[in-house]
């Protein structure tokens, strides 16, 4: 039995990441393969290349020799949610009864167990709860194993919208929302809720898809075990208002227009989620825009009364 895997990439200017993430990639599924005769694993590449400038795609194809790979041309505006919304949608056209589709940042490292990890939260799955789901890699820091990156979230409250990252366990855990980073989707759920949602440019495309896989009454889980590294390369939430707070009015609406710091992706995954805190939210985000010193007032008061 052989199982198909589409595994959906968008890159930008990022080549040395791009082609370490890769490589790794297929070092994982060259030991799965070794290891699992009877049932190997065979990997579709469908990449997005978004308008690179320093060889990325050539670089991509000189490693992909013998491999079916699939490179598409971006037009330099797909940032992260449309270049992967633009290589998962050439999956869908190559008409290929996929079993899976593993979603996977051109940043993250997994490790050579990758696989067995995704396969054993699977059959996890089909045990607990009588059917596949959505299943994301846990991922550590590349430079510190006990420090989790990305995986998966749980709300302390809906309502609130306030969440906790999930680190390792015995067994797969439940979670509300999942990270991209590395993300194994059975193809049942693609059937049934598609592919990211059109409305997000760069951002929350990920934690938006777990979120209507839960509403369709598929299980969202994270991995029992660590099984990639990537550095976490955002800001924290005082760091970030600490940077508008630099910042004069021109530059921090400049700030929060752009694609990657959009306000937009945000506002939209609250609305379409948390709906109740829509209005509470659009006005805190404005309030950042126009004074950054009263936000953060706010946002400390709200954490000193535990909201």
């Amino acid at each position: 039995m052989t199982i198909k895997i589409a595994t959906i990439i968008t890159c930008f200017n990022r080549k040395n990441k791009t082609i370490s993430s890769l490589t790794h990639l297929f070092n994982a599924e060259k030991k799965y393969n070794t290891q699992h005769t009877q049932n190997s694993i065979e990997l579709s590449i469908f990449l997005t290349d978004d308008g690179c400038t320093d060889g990325t795609a050539d670089a991509v194809s000189a490693i992909c020799t013998g491999k079916n790979i699939h490179i598409i041309q971006g037009n330099g505006n797909c940032y992260w949610a449309g270049g992967m919304r633009l290589a998962w949608k050439e999956a869908l056209k190559a008409e290929k009864d996929w079993d899976f589709y593993l979603l996977l940042n051109d940043d993250t490292l997994v490790s050579m167990s990758v696989f067995d990890e995704l396969f054993a939260t699977h059959a996890y799955s089909l045990k607990t709860y009588g059917k596949p789901g959505l299943y994301s890699g846990i991922v550590c820091d590349t430079n510190d194993e006990n420090r989790i990156t990305y995986g998966g979230e749980k709300f302390h409250s809906n309502a609130q919208g306030k969440s906790y990252n999930i680190n390792p366990s015995k067994t797969p855990q439940e979670v509300d929302m999942t990270n991209a980073n590395i993300l194994l989707v059975d193809k049942n759920i693609v059937k049934k809720i598609g592919i990211f949602y059109d409305g997000y440019i760069h951002g929350c495309a990920d934690y938006d898809y777990s979120m209507m896989a839960k509403k369709n009454h598929f299980p969202t889980l994270t991995t029992a075990k660590v099984c990639g590294k990537c550095e976490y390369d955002h800001l924290s939430g005082l760091s970030e208002i600490q940077k508008l707070i630099s910042m004069n009015l021109k530059q921090r609406k400049e700030y929060v227009y752009h694609p990657t710091h959009s306000d937009k992706d945000y506002l939209l995954f609250v609305r379409r989620h948390t709906p109740k805190r829509y209005i509470f939210c659009w006005i805190l985000r404005k309030i950042r825009i126009i004074s950054p010193k009263l936000y953060l007032k706010i946002c400390l008061l709200r954490k000193m009364e535990g909201y």
